[in-house]
């Protein structure tokens, strides 16, 4: 009896080893997982399993976000290889990663220069503050980044993006819902055999390179950028992806105008940046006033077929720009304090789209107010940009003077209500030209309307544009968006950045920023009124637990044996 118990015991062993491993192999082959989460926050998206299962060549994670990292950034730094190691599961070739702790150098100098030459690659170190447990607070760097390589080239990843207004927690929530699409940004930029093409359209008076620089450095480190006239572009229009019409200050010729129609109608995209209103900062910093006058560019009609028409005003708002203005009288030493500046609103982007999601402010001056036109049911139209609700429009032509700042203002002078000032359009264009009788145009490529298309308006060239101080070899380009009163830097670069991304997205890669992984924090309020119940529930309950289970399984042990 006792033998054929063991001998039972023995095989039921044996079964159960046999058992563990075969489901170890299977699932060894037959990989799954199961996202129980509502938002899906561990599910790749199909344009991601898609690239990682067409990868030739490793992919090699080297990350700095390690050592004695804060709550936050622990968990940023998990989604991440959670991440990394979700990728390894739909990837041919090999996908690894190590850590590389940037404050585990001990001579100071020796640490501040890696960290410049990590700054110099393009990762971005942040500094922290730590609580000690004296209360003490002290000064941390830490490096929220990684490089993707591939054995060739690196790509720098900034996990982090400090948006203006959010808290702590939900600047590193929004890093943990943006770990996809800019890891599979960087895994794209290594693996693309050809780069996409954005034009700068010239031949009307455009910003010129050095006003567009800082920006077109950033374009640089994802696409090619050239710049193109009229003719260039229509010898191709299946060159360039993207055409940036940057404030062009001239009237635009019939030709310049067939030369972006067709280009859009044989699927080209453009981001118009048009002022309809003439005014100049430098005038009125250097004689106080200037004055503001409608300046068309003979683009109207062609905005108009497209769907939008930008209106001869200007925009006033109370949510704009503050700077400096003496407060003192002649005489006296000179004392500043700030005030707004109405002609340059600071807009709030909207979180209901993938280009605006989650953005700081964005700085447009005298920009002009946009409205939607026509009901062609082939169109559909977003909002991007607009104005606070306290907004007041001025028809031109109208003198700006600089004293305006120091004017009392009530509720009622801003009483307008939000206007638009960048609007994304979707669907089928028709040409201007189509039936239309015009010596330029060739019958034998003319089409008359576009597959589907996109393009963005933005009622304001200043957007794109960077200061540039001094000339010749002591050129310096200023960062775009840069506010030297207040010396923050608004969300005007990646506001651009992500229109022309969004432009030249025919997969929907766009749509991975908008993301959302909810944040469920503890309520703090609770914590502290019932703190004591908390600590007994979590630390009491765990043992009773444990002694019930042992008393019900002793009892059982028991009774079985009795009989």
């Amino acid at each position: 009896m006792q033998i054929t118990n063991k001998k039972k015991n023995l095989i039921q062993l044996v079964l159960s080893i046999l058992i563990v491993l075969t489901v170890y192999q299977f699932l060894q082959v037959f990989h799954f997982r199961i996202d129980l989460t509502s938002e899906k926050r561990f599910t790749l998206s199909d344009n991601t399993k898609k690239l990682l299962s067409k990868l030739e060549k490793p992919v090699y994670f080297e990350i700095y976000l390690t050592g004695d990292l804060p709550h936050g950034f622990n968990k940023l730094k998990n989604a991440t290889v959670d991440l990394i190691d979700e990728f390894k599961s739909y990837s041919n070739v090999e996908i690894a990663y190590s850590f590389v702790d940037p404050s585990s150098v001990l001579n100071p100098k020796q640490k501040d220069k890696n960290l410049r030459e990590l700054a110099a690659r393009g990762l971005e170190p942040t500094s922290i503050q730590e609580t000690g447990r004296d209360g003490s607070v002290k000064q941390k760097i830490i490096v929220p980044g990684l490089f993707v390589h591939d054995g060739k080239k690196e790509t720098p990843v900034n996990l982090l993006k400090s948006v203006t207004g959010l808290s702590a927690e939900e600047n590193l929530n929004y890093a943990i819902e943006s770990v996809e699409y800019e890891l599979s940004m960087a895994i794209r930029m290594l693996n693309q055999t050809k780069v996409k093409e954005i034009a700068f359209f010239t031949g009307q008076g455009e910003l010129g390179e050095y006003e567009v620089a800082d920006f077109t450095t950033s374009l640089l480190q994802r696409y090619e950028v050239n710049r193109v006239t009229a003719h260039e572009l229509s010898k191709n229009y299946k060159r360039f992806d993207c055409v940036i019409v940057a404030q062009p200050r001239n009237e635009f010729t019939e030709r310049a105008k067939y030369a972006l129609d067709q280009y859009i109608m044989n699927g080209g995209r453009v981001m118009w940046l048009i002022d309809e209103v003439s005014a100049s900062m430098d005038s009125i910093s250097a004689k106080g006033m200037s004055m503001a006058f409608y300046k068309p560019l003979n683009l109207e009609d062609q905005l108009f077929r497209y769907g939008v028409r930008i209106n001869p005003d200007l925009l006033m708002d109370v949510q704009s720009q503050l700077i400096p203005v003496q407060a003192t009288t002649a005489g006296q030493d000179g004392k500043y304090i700030p005030a707004p500046w109405y002609y340059s609103p600071l807009l709030a982007p909207p979180n209901n789209h993938p280009i605006t999601r989650k953005l700081n402010m964005v700085r447009v001056e005298f920009a002009n107010s946009i409205d939607k036109v026509g009901k062609d049911p082939k169109l559909k139209h977003t909002v991007l940009l607009a104005s606070s609700d306290n907004t007041r429009l001025e028809k031109v032509p109208t003198p700006i003077r600089l004293d305006i700042v120091g004017k009392k203002m009530n509720a009622e002078d801003f009483s307008d209500g939000s206007k638009v000032i960048s609007v994304l359009i979707e669907g089928q264009f028709q040409s201007i030209f189509k039936d239309r009788i015009w010596k330029g145009i060739d019958k034998s490529t003319f089409k008359s309307e576009s597959a589907a298309g996109k393009m963005i308006v933005i009622s304001d060239g200043d957007i794109i544009k960077n200061r540039v101080r001094g000339v010749g070899s002591n050129i310096q380009i200023m960062p775009l968006g840069y506010d030297r009163y207040s010396r923050k830097t608004y969300g005007n670069s990646n506001f651009l950045l992500n229109c022309v991304d969004y432009l030249c997205d025919d997969e929907g890669w766009m749509n991975l920023r908008s993301r959302e992984v909810k944040l469920r924090l503890l309520d703090k309020t609770k914590i502290r009124e019932h703190r004591l119940f908390y600590q007994i529930v979590n630390l009491a309950l765990p043992i009773a637990l444990l002694i019930l289970l042992a008393l019900v399984w002793h009892f059982v042990r028991k009774r079985k044996y009795a009989n």
